[in-house]
């Protein structure tokens, strides 16, 4: 997908968000192995804070000040799942009302060579205004990758042009970014929200 820097972040991710959301629950075939609406098990070696960067500064995680954290590792060149992913945990988001200020919405690039924290900022709140798009150098994300055991790896030789063939998940933590739930693309968003306000 060709991103052009003059084209502002609404009217270029627009028409893709609002496919998005017309076409409901999408599920690729090749991520259907991934856990369904899992809950974090006691001792589960998944999560932990990190501190990365947006374009406020640094964000550390356990500054967050929410109960809970839905994390979603992507990138912003992504044709198809990460926009569908945002675009269900915004559906999920709006769909907590009242409780949604408990809840943070992070966007975390398995790409930051081309991310950057600008781009990603843009791109998450595209979905949902209070998301916050985190980027880094490519020591730190990966450490942050392998904590979160996510797979990402590029695709192509053009250094300017290459997509990223990466695991896809919806990561939701406690105030201790210890893992609670971990949802698939396979899972619907009604069981998302139910779980969500269980764990409020």
């Amino acid at each position: 997908m060709q991103i052009h820097k003059k084209v502002g972040p609404l009217k270029r991710y627009a028409p893709l968000v609002a496919a998005c959301l017309l076409a409901g629950l999408v599920a690729f075939p090749f991520l259907r192995n991934l856990a369904t609406g899992e809950r974090g098990m006691p001792g589960a070696q998944i999560g932990g804070h990190f501190t990365l960067q947006t374009s406020a500064g640094p964000l550390d995680t356990a500054s967050l000040g929410t109960e809970l954290i839905m994390i979603y590792f992507g990138y912003t060149y992504c044709p198809d799942v990460c926009p569908t992913e945002l675009a269900r945990m915004a559906q999920v988001y709006k769909g907590l009302g009242g409780d949604k200020t408990r809840v943070s919405g992070l966007f975390v690039t398995v790409d930051p060579e081309r991310d950057t924290v600008t781009a990603v900022t843009e791109y998450a709140q595209v979905f949902e205004p209070t998301f916050k798009g985190l980027s880094g150098d490519r020591v730190r994300i990966e450490q942050v990758m392998r904590r979160y055991q996510v797979y990402a790896q590029k695709v192509g030789e053009d250094p300017s042009n290459y997509t990223v063939d990466h695991s896809s998940r919806i990561y939701l933590m406690n105030q201790d970014a210890k893992l609670m739930a971990l949802f698939s693309m396979d899972t619907d968003i009604p069981t998302m929200i139910d779980q969500v306000k269980t764990l409020l």
